[in-house]
């Protein structure tokens, strides 16, 4: 599989393309924030004091000079190691002891929860009190270890995106760092599938889709013998059913906007003989708010759908609606209920359906009725081969 992509950093898309970023992205805070803690780098549980890249630098300096016995440090030593530190780093040669004071009270104080035991000897030199400190071996609280193990749990689930890729040494070590100070067990499972073809492409899809760049795509679909070059401009993702998909305008396709499966998708290339097409087709929220899944075409509507579910199975769809746009029209005394539903009728929402079983009656539209009553049939023909042979 051939894959070309340019190198970006991780940046969050929290618009109503992917809607699951905006989680995602602040699952990521939780992830830096307690990151940061478990290498000694502050931990801003009300994220009203920022602090900088060079005050951490000349705090984890300070550590490091303080944590070292075998000499004795004034406020001037600290001042030149911290310049040292940030002149190679950085390229800053100027700071000022007040600063550094600043530092110091800053470290001794809670507001970073380090609480350092920084004492004054002979009122000129720093050093610990206790020997054995240092700000970079703080302990987690078990409120701190139940929401980083959380946070690291969803942040695996999507690994995949190219963007992550960089974190995974990161990740690693701090599941190593939790796991070797909680005793609970993992409170949070996400379904997911880490064998399903594509999923390495979502990363790739992304950065491509982010930098408006037309791509094209070796496609074969289950049914083809041999791949056709599609010419895409990419607009989103969509996740559906543990299944990624890929939405875009095609220059060579009957149907201007397709959605592909990632799982048939060979390979990837950019696409230098066709101009990006802005997504001037639909909205991405109205567009998925009407169905379940991914299949319509640009001018399918909703339809009503109104289902009886028997008394048994009517607490499951009251609690876990089927739709946004269900509304329950009866209540029965008997528990059952009649509901309506406003959706496009595709091959998702009739394998929803299918799925309740005995369990749900349709009532409208007829055609619905009936192609679930086929589908029905067929499953009961396909069983009585079966009981003839038991007989036999």
């Amino acid at each position: 599989m051939s894959v070309s992509s340019d190198d970006a950093k991780f940046t969050p898309l929290c618009d109503s393309y992917c809607p699951c970023w905006k989680k995602f992205y602040y699952i990521w805070i939780i992830f830096i924030d307690n990151h940061n803690k478990l290498i000694g780098q502050p931990h801003q549980a009300n994220y009203s004091m920022p602090i900088n890249r060079n005050a951490l630098m000349r705090m984890r300096t300070i550590d490091e000079c303080l944590r070292r016995r075998n000499r004795l440090w004034t406020i001037e030593d600290l001042q030149e190691a911290c310049q040292d530190a940030l002149m190679e780093y950085e390229g800053i040669d100027e700071i000022s002891t007040r600063t550094i004071r600043r530092d110091l009270q800053l470290m001794r104080s809670d507001k970073l929860g380090y609480n350092a035991p920084i004492v004054v000897r002979d009122k000129k030199y720093y050093t610990y009190e206790d020997p054995d400190y240092s700000i970079t071996q703080l302990p987690l609280s078990k409120n701190d270890l139940e929401e980083l193990s959380s946070a690291l749990d969803i942040i695996r689930h999507y690994s995949s995106f190219k963007n992550l890729e960089g974190q995974e040494d990161i990740i690693t070590r701090m599941q190593d760092r939790v796991s070797s100070q909680q005793s609970n067990h993992k409170a949070v499972y996400i379904d997911t599938n880490s064998n399903l073809k594509g999923i390495e492409l979502l990363g790739v899809l992304y950065e491509h889709i982010r930098n408006k760049c037309p791509l094209v795509i070796e496609y074969k679909s289950f049914k083809a013998k041999t791949p056709k070059m599609i010419f895409v401009s990419p607009y989103l993702l969509k996740e559906f059913n543990n299944r990624w998909f890929l939405f875009g305008y095609a220059f060579n396709e009957p149907q201007s906007i397709l959605n592909l499966p990632l799982d048939r998708i060979k390979s990837i290339h950019r696409d230098f003989g066709h101009e990006y097409m802005e997504n001037t087709f639909f909205d991405p929220e109205e567009y998925f708010n009407q169905m379940i899944g991914v299949s319509r075409s640009l001018d399918s509507k909703p339809s009503e759908i109104i289902i009886d579910a028997d008394p048994y199975f009517a607490p499951y769809i009251l609690t876990k609606p089927i739709h946004n746009s269900q509304k329950t029209l009866v209540q029965n005394p008997d528990g059952s209920v009649r509901l309506s539903l406003e959706l496009i009728i595709n091959l998702e929402l009739r394998r929803l359906l299918l799925g309740f079983g005995s369990h749900i009656k349709i009532i409208h539209p007829q055609y619905l009725i009936q192609t679930i009553k086929e589908e029905f049939q067929r499953a009961i023909d396909n069983y009585s081969d079966d009981s003839d042979a038991d007989a036999e």
